[in-house]
């Protein structure tokens, strides 16, 4: 999809980011819900996945978004009624596994199903790489060692060596934060960084690690969090911005579903860096469709911090 085709006037929070197709879908379900029917529903949901054929990249996406647009309740009630169906089962997991990043504690049991549907879904179609994905996010989840975690990962890149979700979710786990260190980020980064066309769907990757490394460093409060700052003057935060404004914001340049998203990394990144002005041009690029992260990291309220930036690099 081109990723410039269409300019917005209006700000506004758009997980669907440039997918036509599936923002249509996703507006029928926010404003309609079930009482559409739940069998007119799931047949708009079969049909958008069925169009999206083996384009991995743009399954995952629109999975990804379909998880959190849907009740609880239908996912799971097309996944007891389909159980050989991947979509439908797939559809379950990842959406059990969004709910279990704003939980506190993980349920066991539905991980356990959420891992059982991942199971169904591979057997019924072996070539997509989603099903590892939602495995391999479920056991960060639950922090478990790197002997369950990287066999998965050798199993996602095997059918999509740059699934863009994968990727970030292995450089959540391999973060300091969570299972790994700052020396195990930078390796997975080099890594890579060294394979990967810089037009892959893992480009904002790099951009992420350094807001993630960013904040975590905020978090953790005196001199540390006095000095954060500093972290975007270093050479290679530099040399990463700089990689990214000058080709990311031309029109076509990115062409992955979640090229937006990845807009939306590198201006707020920008931003942080004291480099305002220079985030007009992606701002421009981004058109007004503002994704929840990173802007969320600031106050709490997407909206209110992309526009105040926004008014910023314009001015």
């Amino acid at each position: 999809m081109s990723l410039l085709g269409r300019r917005r006037s209006t700000t506004r929070l758009a997980p669907e980011l440039d997918d036509a197709d599936l923002g249509k879908v996703r507006k029928r379900l926010i404003e309609r819900g079930t009482s559409a029917g739940r069998s007119l529903v799931v047949a708009m949901i079969e049909q958008l996945l069925r169009d999206t054929g083996r384009d991995w990249d743009r399954r995952a996406h629109r999975m990804s978004v379909l998880a959190e647009s849907t009740s609880p309740a239908l996912q799971r009630s097309w996944a007891e009624e389909q159980p050989h169906d991947p979509d439908a089962q797939l559809l379950f997991a990842w959406g059990v596994m969004l709910r279990a990043r704003y939980e506190e504690h993980p349920v066991a049991a539905e991980t356990r199903e959420a891992l059982d549907a991942c199971e169904r879904a591979t057997g019924a179609r072996p070539e997509d790489p989603s099903p590892w994905v939602v495995r391999l996010g479920l056991l960060r989840l639950w922090r478990r060692p790197s002997t369950e975690v990287f066999p998965l990962w050798d199993e996602i890149v095997r059918r999509d060596p740059w699934h863009r979700e994968a990727h970030f979710e292995m450089l959540g786990y391999l973060s300091p934060w969570e299972c790994g260190s700052h020396a195990q980020t930078v390796e997975f980064l080099d890594r890579v960084r060294a394979g990967a066309a810089p037009t892959a769907p893992t480009a904002g990757l790099e951009i992420a690690a350094l807001i993630d490394l960013y904040h975590g460093t905020v978090d953790q409060g005196g001199v540390e969090a006095l000095t954060a700052i500093h972290l975007w003057s270093r050479p290679n935060a530099e040399n990463a911005l700089g990689r990214a404004l000058a080709d990311w914001p031309r029109p076509g340049h990115l062409t992955h579903a979640a090229a937006i998203a990845d807009l939306n990394l590198l201006a707020y990144a920008l931003v942080q860096a004291k480099r305002a002005a220079q985030a007009g041009e992606v701002f421009r690029a981004i058109g007004g469709m503002v994704t929840v992260y990173p802007w969320a990291m600031e106050n709490g309220d997407p909206l209110q911090s992309f526009t105040n930036w926004q008014q910023r690099a314009r001015s």
